[in-house]
């Protein structure tokens, strides 16, 4: 018997009985790195002069690709998916909860906040990882859903155990972590790897103790798109998977769904893609770059890897059609975090907005988000709500005929999507960690290397409420940016994202009442805020109020 972690039995077996047949169908696909302006649902009005000027400059000093060419490829990479968000809902104010992939990914598996978590950056997801039993999808799983995670996990541990099995195979009775292994076997260091060590996640936070009945994907930031040894297929190393893994992960999902329609039970699927996360190599399928040829090989190779999903979402939506279920599937897309825009990841990026992964400029958390129902809601809108993609699980829950728990930071949109409320679920959204141009163009702006810079990039946080967002800057050390190159000391800065969404002036002399009015508000939350779990704790304590009072 499966264990009930957020309601009991009885109330299973009571909902299992009201909504048998009624229940719709959960599908939850999010790509990796993907910016908003990317997607040809959110550019309809988005023209060159709107990109990052900065951005744009890298582009002509370095790439072969003009910002015209970008824009015309972002409006023709995603038929499928631009057809769904303008046959759904759109929201045009959507955040991630980070502006990096594994804290926004704990946080949209859990619905509750990073700080209180003691989650700041990608390392301390990597060395906690989610506490069992606080998964969503628990709920949906003890209700009677087939839950399926498929792709991207990145919110574990890996496990130790790989490595040491590798050891005691050669026999070797000793502890030895990652990073030791190369320099003092390094003749084993390619076995623990082929053993899918980098991929794996230990048993407890493994989706299938985590609210699933099965999974396929890799716990790691990113893998191969061919011949992965990253993959895992429930609790086994999957070997080294053949063809591309958009494919394939598709094809794992559309096996999935197939086995439910046969057993008659509904399914949550989480279909996170790999793409569009670099290096983006070896390219995409040259069925995918058809309609994507240009001088330039990032240029087409990054679109034709967006094509590939849209393409294959379209085989998922004809499968469903075909058998009946499209009309009662809710589907939600979205992103992880806003592009890392440069090198590989091309323009528009996350234009109209400024900045990147990593940072809280808009462009580090704005993500597109649409929700697709032809049942359920009432569709062809654009909301300008404040959402979040936490949002995703407590709407699915909700739409299941199921409560969500009432002591989440993320909340149920459902009355939003379905037309029977117009109220705003959320005030204000705040973020607090790291904010660093390591993920980014911005990198050029420091003489040091992405990993150098990242280890002391300054902390930050930010919070947006109605028209405009307080961000603030934590000590930025001499030497670390062109720009700064004294360094700076703390800095408070407001916007007005609805008329100057790039952030070019700062308002915060103007509006000095609203600055301290959005900075009491975020300092009210630093009380609960837990020292993190790998971060620099000097940091820590300015963004956690000590430096902001």
């Amino acid at each position: 018997m499966k264990r009930i972690h957020l309601i009991t039995l009885f109330t299973a077996l009571l909902t299992l009985s009201a909504f048998a047949g009624e229940r719709p169908n959960l599908l939850f696909i999010m790509m990796d790195d993907l910016g908003y302006g990317h997607c040809q649902f959110n550019n309809d009005e988005l023209t060159v002069e709107m990109f990052d000027p900065y951005f744009k400059e890298l582009v002509a000093q370095k790439q072969d690709y003009t910002p015209e060419q970008a824009l015309d490829f972002s409006k023709k990479a995603m038929p499928t998916l631009s057809r769904m968000a303008k046959d759904g809902v759109i929201f045009n104010r959507a955040h991630a909860p980070s502006s990096l992939c594994a804290p926004s990914r704990l946080a949209v598996a859990t619905g509750r906040s990073l700080p209180e978590a003691g989650v700041y950056t990608n390392m301390d997801v990597e060395s906690a990882g989610i506490q069992p039993g606080t998964h969503l999808a628990h709920q949906l799983q003890d209700a009677g859903y087939s839950t399926a995670h498929i792709g991207k996990w990145h919110v574990g541990q890996r496990d130790q155990q790989v490595i040491q099995d590798v050891l005691k195979k050669h026999g070797i009775e000793e502890t030895i972590w990652w990073g030791q292994l190369g320099n003092k076997y390094p003749e084993l260091w390619n076995e623990a790897w082929e053993a899918g060590y980098y991929g794996s996640v230990v048993p407890a936070q493994n989706p299938l103790n985590n609210g699933f009945d099965y999974y396929y994907g890799y716990n790691n930031w990113a893998s191969q798109f061919y011949d992965s040894t990253l993959v895992w297929e429930n609790f086994k190393h999957a070997g080294r998977q053949s063809g591309y893994n958009t494919e394939v992960f598709t094809d794992k999902a559309m096996d999935f769904m197939k086995q439910q329609a046969a057993s008659k039970a509904p399914f949550y699927v989480q279909l996170h893609y790999h793409a569009v996360h670099d290096y983006l190599e070896p390219n995409a399928p040259k069925k995918y770059w058809k309609n994507f040829r240009s001088g330039s090989y990032p240029l087409s190779n990054f679109y034709a890897h967006i094509n590939a999903v849209d393409q294959n979402v379209q085989r998922i939506l004809d499968y469903l059609e075909s058998t009946g279920q499209l009309e009662n599937t809710l589907i939600a897309f979205t992103s992880d975090n806003g592009a890392m825009a440069g090198g590989p990841n091309v323009l528009p990026a996350n234009a109209p907005f400024s900045g990147h992964k990593g940072m809280f400029n808009q462009g580090g958390t704005r993500v597109p988000l649409f929700f697709y129902w032809p049942k359920g809601i009432k569709a062809g809108r654009y909301l300008d709500h404040l959402a979040s993609s936490m949002d995703i699980l407590p709407t699915f829950i909700e739409a299941a005929g199921l409560k969500p728990p009432s002591d989440l930071e993320a909340k149920s949109v459902l009355p939003l999507i379905n037309g029977t409320s117009n109220q705003p679920v959320h005030e204000k959204l705040t973020w607090a960690g790291i904010h660093a141009r390591a993920w980014g163009f911005l990198i050029n702006t420091s003489p040091l290397t992405k990993n150098e810079e990242r280890n002391i990039a300054p902390g930050g946080w930010a919070v947006v409420k109605g028209d405009y967002v307080l961000r603030y800057t934590g000590t930025i050390e001499p030497g670390l940016y062109t720009d700064y190159p004294e360094g700076s000391a703390p800095q408070l800065q407001l916007f007005n994202v609805i008329s100057d969404p790039a952030e070019t002036q700062d308002l915060s002399a103007q509006l000095p009442e609203l600055v301290e009015t959005m900075k009491s508000e975020y300092l009210k939350q630093t009380p609960k805020f837990h020292p993190p779990v790998r971060w620099n704790k000097d940091r820590w304590k300015e963004i956690a109020g000590e430096a902001a009072k």
